[in-house]
């Protein structure tokens, strides 16, 4: 196979690749806490795929190599629910729950709920944990509950706990674990900003702008059909050289 069906195979293969996130986002729109990614790549210089006649860096073909996705850390829309356990972080934080596994997970999910015995869980069940570290237990006559812009959760008879919301020196590091919760191994949590505020009686939406990520979409299109072509091209060039060759053998 000559270079320049690598290169086509090598754009096609990335543009594959965006259209998965592209995809991706357009399926997390209505998606609470949900941030969009992108993926990234990076120039690949390959020392196989050499140009004849030439020599050093310039007898290289150039490819792309993906080197990860860059999520899109900006806050969605504030979308008001009027449930008084529903929780919205604005600004660049996250609520701590306990994983199934024991393990701290963070989410910007906050639709809260207490549970048979008044622990305040997320929908999957998983214990909220408060500032301490302990979970947040309402009492049985707590039927109204107040959540203050620190998180701070007070009853009928008083303060409950706060929420922990902490951030990081690098969100992008956060690895996703499924069901909106990401892990974060190898940092350390940090003490949210000040300016971290936390909203009642609201959830955040996706950040993901449809309009956007459809228009991305028609254009990834367009170009994996003209790398398609390029094949298209490539293959009958070749096929009409043998062809040449074999009549004048």
């Amino acid at each position: 196979m000559e270079n320049p069906s690598y290169i086509a195979l090598g754009q096609a293969r990335g543009l594959q690749r965006q259209m998965e996130v592209v995809a991706n986002n357009l399926a997390n729109v209505s998606t609470p806490g949900f941030r969009a990614e992108r993926v990234m790549f990076r120039e690949l210089l390959s020392a196989k795929a050499t140009l004849p006649g030439l020599k050093g860096l310039a007898a290289r073909t150039s490819f792309v190599e993906e080197v990860g996705t860059l999520r899109d850390t900006r806050t969605g829309g504030m979308e008001r629910t009027g449930h008084q356990l529903d929780v919205a972080v604005n600004g660049p934080g996250y609520f701590v729950v306990e994983g199934a596994d024991g393990n701290p997970r963070y989410t910007r999910h906050g639709n809260f709920r207490p549970d048979g015995s008044g622990k305040l869980t997320t929908t999957e069940g998983l214990t909220v944990l408060s500032e301490s570290g302990q979970p947040i237990t309402l009492r049985p006559e707590d039927h109204q509950v107040e959540i203050d812009r620190r998180g701070g959760i007070s009853g009928k008879d008083g303060p409950l706990g706060k929420l922990k919301i902490v951030s990081f020196a690098d969100e992008q590091a956060l690895q996703k674990v499924g069901d909106n919760l990401y892990a974060a191994p190898g940092q350390e949590e940090e003490e949210a900003d000040s300016r971290v505020q936390v909203v009642q009686g609201a959830i955040e939406g996706s950040n993901v702008q449809g309009v956007l990520e459809v228009s991305a979409m028609i254009e990834l299109m367009r170009r994996y059909q003209s790398a398609q072509r390029l094949l298209d091209q490539e293959h009958d060039r070749a096929r009409r050289a043998i062809d040449k060759l074999s009549r004048v053998g």
